[in-house]
């Protein structure tokens, strides 16, 4: 029997949200905070794009790396005050502070923090939003402040680049050719990058020898950090592998979409990454009876509202109309209703014994206020299973 939801909240430090973009992964991510809050845990929804709406959904006029609290409106009978907090990553910042960590020195740090191709290094680096997402992820989940991380993870086309960009980056720094190349980049006066050399020669066809000269000192400078990024990276890898941390897959309701999340969760477990639940999200919820036979269900709304009709002053003709027309469109609605439910079991399949699978159904609009995103928390937790 796989662990509810409500159980995951109750006993993982860390929940990463995990899903390709448009399919509701962020809203979700701020929900189940929602719900592990109100269940009493100090929870932090740490988020990295999220959208303006998202923001005025929980009060706050923008999202930014500053720790923000959140009062949580009471509901269904609760006294209890709740709130929790959220905070958006600023790759920049968790760079500095990342440089300022692993650097020898404090001057050391501030050579590199001052470097010209430090700011485009930071933000620009293939993999650096990814690799701090990580670093950041693991500073809020050991540093006691919190019960639980929340993590909406970056948006990507594969949704496991939040951890394989990191990787490829550590590749590089751990890379004894790489570190070969920059090895003597301090001096600059001997070797295959020294003034005049064939190589230097070469490189002034595609760009001036200054860049370039600039940009090995300042990987010459960088390297000294690189044992702390390897390291961090395997303390990053315990904990996403570990007991304290599940995989919460999130995906739309269309065979599309299901397939996206079921290749995501087969590459997480190819990680030993074992995804714990599947959030199946915008599910049209009707009465499937709706999808019957139109005719008698236009006879028996004609036999209900004909009373009314009279009492209103309209004719049989008008109410038998009106009557074929509501049930033509509650037949298509339950014809959609019972797909939606067909991809559900369908998700339950892919899915397996080992995983929750819940449908969240599908609102009239994308919730737009606390109690909004309250109700989805509240159905969430209310049955793992429904």
């Amino acid at each position: 029997m796989p662990p509810s939801v409500a159980e995951l909240l109750t006993t993982k430090r860390v929940l990463l949200c995990v899903g390709t973009g448009g399919v509701g992964k962020t809203t979700l991510s701020a929900a189940l905070g929602i719900a592990a809050a109100r269940q009493g845990r100090r929870t932090l929804v740490l988020t990295v794009d999220p959208a303006r709406r998202l923001a005025n959904a929980l009060g706050l006029r923008a999202f930014d790396e500053h720790v923000q609290r959140i009062a949580l409106p009471a509901m269904g009978g609760q006294d209890q005050a709740a709130a929790l907090d959220a905070s958006m990553l600023d790759v920049k910042r968790t760079f500095d502070r990342v440089v300022t960590r692993y650097a020898r020195t404090p001057q050391s740090a501030q050579r590199i923090l001052g470097h010209p191709f430090y700011v485009q290094a930071s933000t620009a680096l293939a993999g650096s939003q990814e690799y701090m997402a990580t670093e950041r992820l693991y500073e809020c989940a050991t540093c006691g402040q919190w019960d639980l991380v929340v993590l909406d993870t970056p948006p990507a086309e594969h949704a496991l680049d939040f951890l394989d960009a990191p990787r490829r980056l550590i590749d590089l720094f751990g890379s004894p050719a790489f570190r070969k190349v920059i090895a003597p980049t301090t001096r600059l006066k001997s070797g295959v990058f020294r003034s005049g050399s064939m190589v230097m020669r070469g490189l002034q066809r595609f760009t001036s020898v200054e860049m370039f000269t600039n940009l090995l000192e300042f990987f010459g400078e960088l390297s000294e950090t690189f044992d702390g990024f390897v390291q961090r990276a395997e303390q990053v890898q315990q904990l996403v592998t570990g007991p304290d941390a599940a995989f919460v897959l999130v995906s739309a309701c269309d065979p599309t979409s299901s397939d996206q999340a079921a290749s995501l969760s087969r590459q997480l477990r190819a990680q030993h990454m074992t995804p714990a639940a599947w959030l199946v999200n915008r599910v049209l919820a009707l009465d499937p009876t709706l999808g019957g036979d139109p005719a008698e269900l236009a006879a028996a709304l004609a036999g209900e509202w004909s009373q009314l009709g009279d009492a209103m002053g309209g004719d049989a003709e008008q109410t038998r109309r009106l009557a074929e027309q509501v049930a033509q469109t509650a037949n298509a609605l339950g014809r959609l209703a019972q797909a939606d439910q067909a991809v559900v079991q369908r998700v339950r399949g892919l899915a397996g014994a080992n995983m929750a699978v819940v449908p969240v159904v599908r609102r009239d609009e994308e919730p737009h206020d606390l109690m909004g995103l309250s109700h989805i928390a509240q159905a969430l937790v209310a049955d793992a299973q429904a």
